[in-house]
């Protein structure tokens, strides 16, 4: 038993080190609205922008280094 545990906490530490978080259907807050963000663990804390569908991100394109997100429209984003 002891080394079934040992062997299962072995994998949730691997495992919980391979997680890449994934903005899609994520809360955000807007009804068919374009905006701008940062989240924890993504990208490389750079912006991003998304499109927010009835509370949940439903699109997003990750800006890359210097670059920083601006929204063009009620429904578009982009990276500049």
């Amino acid at each position: 038993m002891i080394i079934a545990a040992t062997a299962m906490a072995g994998v949730v530490i691997a495992s919980s080190s391979d997680v890449e978080v994934n903005p899609i259907n994520r809360s955000c807050t807007g009804l068919s609205q374009a905006a701008c963000g940062t989240l924890i663990g993504f990208n490389n804390g750079n912006e991003f922008g998304y499109l927010c569908e009835f509370g949940l991100i439903v699109a997003y394109e990750a800006c890359m280094g210097n670059t920083k997100c601006q929204v063009t429209s009620q429904t578009t984003y982009a990276c500049f």
